[in-house]
């Protein structure tokens, strides 16, 4: 059985060179809190809950938390928090975007390549072997 696996890439920002694998299915929660998925402490300017990062087996999503900085998908802004007029304390969620193959994820100085790929899933386990010429393919054997 195929599931999605998305990887974030970190080309700029303190976690610069690192990757980070989300099998799905998941829920990750990215921010400064220490309670979130993937910590990213170094950006005073990042949320504590920035935003939500889902894995399914249908693709991959992200949505902004009512960040004060925003988010951003290939340099377009996808939410933010709205500053709070006098006497309004409402926030409108905005909705969840589509994270695609070779997508640039943008959290405040922190920048991500983003990879979607398929892995093996065995048993309830999953199973994943990279393809060394062609990253981040996944070949399951």
């Amino acid at each position: 059985m195929m599931s999605k696996m998305l990887i974030l890439r970190a080309i700029g920002g303190d976690l610069n060179g690192q990757e980070f694998a989300i099998p799905g299915p998941a829920h990750w929660v990215l921010g400064r809190s220490r309670s979130c998925t993937l910590r990213l402490p170094g950006d005073g300017t990042v949320s504590r809950q920035h935003c939500l990062i889902e894995v399914e087996e249908g693709g991959a999503w992200i949505q902004d938390l009512g960040s004060l900085n925003g988010t951003l998908i290939n340099g377009e802004k996808i939410g933010q928090r709205d500053r709070v007029r006098h006497g309004d304390a409402t926030m409108v969620q905005p909705p969840r975007h589509g994270l695609r193959d070779g997508d640039e994820l943008r959290i405040c100085n922190n920048t991500f390549l983003v990879a979607l790929t398929e892995r093996c899933v065995r048993g309830g386990e999953g199973s994943t072997r990279p393809v060394v010429s062609e990253w981040p393919a996944l070949l399951c054997v």
